[in-house]
């Protein structure tokens, strides 16, 4: 076709397009140049908020939100947490009870909760002594005479299926800088999720607890205690510049943290014996054993930022397999839900299908909430190929989310975005405006409590929305 600037419609036709990308397919077969536009109308919970929006950024209220906020990410940044100790949770968590089973996400009743939780607390019960059978379990439960509570409310991570007993052992991590404290179990040598994760239970489970609580856990907790702790912060900074991204991989991270041990063992306990030997094979069979230590170091630092009037920043983000929930700094302990995403990556096990695989189930996605896991993407080519993305996309996905931030973790610079830190800091109120919904890195879980994959998820806009009318509903009241 010639060109005749005098006439347009003789000149060469340039398309952009909007909406379904086959129409522009559909030029590019005929010969025109096409860009297809990567646009689509604002979701309907993005929409309905917006009046409330404008008030907040245009209001008196502004300012007094924007320095809530402001103490919010200083506690964030100047974080500094230590593993201190490792010991039954029944001795260092404040109030839990010794009829209390602990599991994760926001709180369910036990007829609605998924199949793999259900397990998990039936056998956290037996592991308990406080009954013999699944049916004995039930019966407690269904009496009130066993309390079954969201561990996320107790400062505890709960990975997978979150399950916690009074006598589990636990890491402990402490905020230097508030002395706030998280708690995660550590991950059960070579049964990996074991009953914490994955909510199941054997003989080699039981075993394997119990030599938690009589003899690894009271021996790393003298070594801890002696050495006054092992700082955590420069330990993830370090594995952040090394490819992990802190949620799905912390290979650098765990080998840093073992490295530490080994040598404080040998300082320790220069003689070999039995204690020793278990911790060494704990440390040994434990292919994620950073990654407990890494998610109650982000439940401490998240406790730092809670309960501060006006700010709009979140400090949790969990699921139970069928619902998701996030609190916010100005609201505490209060609960924001919608139903638990899926999650899409790729499957380690070939008779995988999605529909097989639970909705999200987990509190680890408290680690986004101070920039690491899906925040930190660009950090971690190595993730990225394990969910099936490009690193490229993994690079867009951080820049993306840094949209929804209130600032970059000076703590965990990233090599891939001109070692500027990780996205962090999430605000609902950047979420409703731009309808950017926070992506959570994690495992894929079967129905039948098994690992059959990592993904991703896109954490439902609904919990923010939930949330923004309950804090314009508090601020009324004191504005």
């Amino acid at each position: 076709m010639s060109s005749n600037p005098t006439n347009p419609f003789v000149a060469p036709i340039k398309a952009v397009n909007i909406g379904a990308e086959l129409f522009a397919d559909g030029l590019r077969e005929q010969g025109v140049e096409a860009i297809q536009l990567k646009w689509q109308p604002p979701p309907e919970e993005v929409l309905k908020h917006q009046s409330s929006l404008a008030k907040l950024r245009g209001g008196k209220c502004a300012d007094r939100i924007a320095a809530a906020n402001a103490r919010a990410i200083d506690a964030l940044l100047n974080a500094d947490p230590h593993w201190i100790d490792m010991k039954p949770a029944i001795e260092v968590v404040p109030g839990l009870k010794k009829n209390m089973i602990l599991k994760s996400g926001p709180p369910l009743p036990w007829e609605k909760s998924c199949p793999t939780q259900k397990n998990g607390v039936i056998n956290g019960i037996i592991h308990e002594g406080l009954a013999d059978t699944a049916e004995g379990a039930i019966e407690l439960i269904k009496r009130g005479e066993v309390e079954v509570a969201s561990a996320n409310d107790y400062a505890i991570v709960g990975p997978g299926a979150g399950i916690l007993t009074p006598s589990m052992v636990v890491n402990v991590v402490e905020d230097r800088a508030t002395g706030k404290r998280g708690f995660c179990a550590p991950f059960e040598g070579p049964n990996q999720g074991g009953l914490c994760g994955w909510g199941t239970y054997s003989p080699e489970i039981r075993k394997f607890l119990n030599e938690l609580y009589d003899t690894i856990g009271p021996m790393l907790s003298r070594i801890l205690r002696a050495e006054g702790g092992i700082a955590i912060r420069p330990i993830i900074r370090r594995g952040v510049e090394m490819g992990d991204e802190t949620h799905t991989r912390q290979d650098a991270e765990g080998l840093i943290l073992i490295n530490q041990l080994l040598f404080l063992l040998m300082k320790h306990e220069p003689a070999q014996n039995v204690a020793r030997d278990a911790c060494v094979d704990f440390l040994e069979k434990t292919e994620r054993f950073f990654h407990p230590i890494g998610m109650a170091s982000a439940m401490a630092t998240v406790q730092s930022m809670k309960n501060i009037e006006g700010a709009t920043v979140v400090t949790t983000l969990c699921g139970n397999g069928v619902e998701y929930g996030i609190k916010i700094s100005a609201l505490g302990d209060q609960w924001f839900t919608a139903p638990s995403p899926q999650l899409t990556g790729q499957y380690i096990a070939s008779d995988a299908k999605p529909e097989d695989t639970l909705p999200w189930i987990g509190d680890s996605s408290v680690l986004e909430a101070i920039g690491l896991g899906g925040f930190a993407a660009a950090a971690s080519p190595a993730v990225a190929r394990l969910l099936g993305h490009t690193y490229a996309e993994a690079i867009a996905q951080s820049r993306e989310l840094a949209e929804i931030c209130l600032t970059a973790n000076r703590n965990f610079l990233v090599p891939a975005l001109d070692y500027n830190g990780s996205p962090a800091g999430i605000d609902i109120l950047k979420v409703l405006e731009t309808g950017i919904q926070p992506a959570v890195h994690g495992g894929m879980i079967s129905k039948t409590g098994l690992r059959v994959g990592a993904g991703v998820a896109r954490v439902p806009l609904a919990c923010f929305g939930n949330a923004l009318e309950a804090y314009t509903n508090q601020l009324s009241k004191i504005a």
